[in-house]
Order: C-alpha cells, then structure tokens, then sequence
C-alpha cells in the first residue's frame, strides 16, 4: 500500500538529512513448533525505514493522518503516546538485532500534528513524554515544510515530481 507521508518522510531521510535509507522492513516472526510441523506466524512485524548517515543508525517509524482517531480527551495523551511507544516495542528490536546486527538505533517517530490542538501545550508534553523513552519526536509539518521549501528539482518518483509541481505552480504549505 503506497503511503504518501512515508514517502515524504524517505525523500526527507534522503535528500536533506543525507541517509541511506531501506524503507517498510518486514520481520518476519519466529519459527514455532506445532505439532511437529514448523509454523511461521505471519507476515509478521514491520519497520518504517532503518537508515544510516554513515556515522548512526536510526530506526523511524511514522504515524500520519489527515483525520487522526482521536480517543476522548481525558485519556488521549495516553494513548497516543502508548501508541507511539509500542511502534518501538522490544519484540521489533529483538528481530532488529537478530536480522541486522546489534546496532544500537537512534529512534525517532514522525507524527501527525494533527493530534493536538493549537491552544494547548500538549504537543510540547506528548514530544517530552517520547524523549524521556528514547524516541525523538518530529512533526510531520516540520518534515513537509523542509521538502517542500527545499526540493529544487523534479526527480523521478512520483513523490518528488508532485511536490515539485505544487511548488512551481506557486502552492504554498501553510
């Protein structure tokens, strides 16, 4: 399935944080024994990107939507952070290990700003709460506004050829 703020995000990745970048990893689960017939279960989890500025390595994972399920207030900085976390659980970091060595990743989580309102400090305390485990926290709109401001050439995905496109036609991001 094409996922355009993922797409967005490895542009980002690529072009203006100088990455090489391996997008939508899938790890596949553990073999289990049933009744002696060796089982995979599933496709199993995966990766946004793992990449590399040839000094880190660097596990992101990305969570953007136009129109975010938002639970009810009270409960929502939870769960959206609990839903950020578990992006990095440690069976993910595990098969990580097991599949590409024992990197020690830097984790950062690309979201949607859509999840919070304007009037509020909640974003400031939903990006400390993810510090606080490890994870840097990026809004989407700081990724979008650096590609769109700084993409100077049309590329050949189709990505870049449309932001490329609004651009020159004079579209702005607001």
């Amino acid at each position: 399935m094409i996922n355009p703020a993922e797409d967005i995000v490895n542009i980002w990745l690529q072009e203006f944080k100088g990455h090489f970048v391996k997008q939508n990893i899938v790890l596949r689960q553990e073999k289990r024994i049933i009744n002696n017939k060796n089982i995979y279960g599933g496709k199993g989890k995966e990766v946004d990107f793992l990449s590399t500025d040839g000094k880190s390595y660097y596990w992101i994972e990305v969570s953007v939507s136009v129109n975010p399920y938002l639970p009810r207030k009270s409960i929502r900085r939870q769960e959206i952070t609990k839903a950020a976390l578990n992006k990095f659980e440690i069976k993910k970091e595990i098969l990580l290990k097991k599949r590409f060595g024992g990197h020690a990743y830097k984790k950062w989580f690309v979201y949607s700003p859509r999840l919070f309102t304007k009037k509020s400090n909640e974003e400031a305390i939903y990006i400390k709460a993810l510090n606080k485990k490890g994870i840097k926290a990026i809004s989407f709109k700081v990724v979008l506004d650096e590609v769109f401001t700084k993409l100077d050439y049309m590329g050949l995905d189709s990505p870049r050829q449309y932001l490329y496109l609004l651009k020159k036609f004079g579209y702005k991001i607001v």
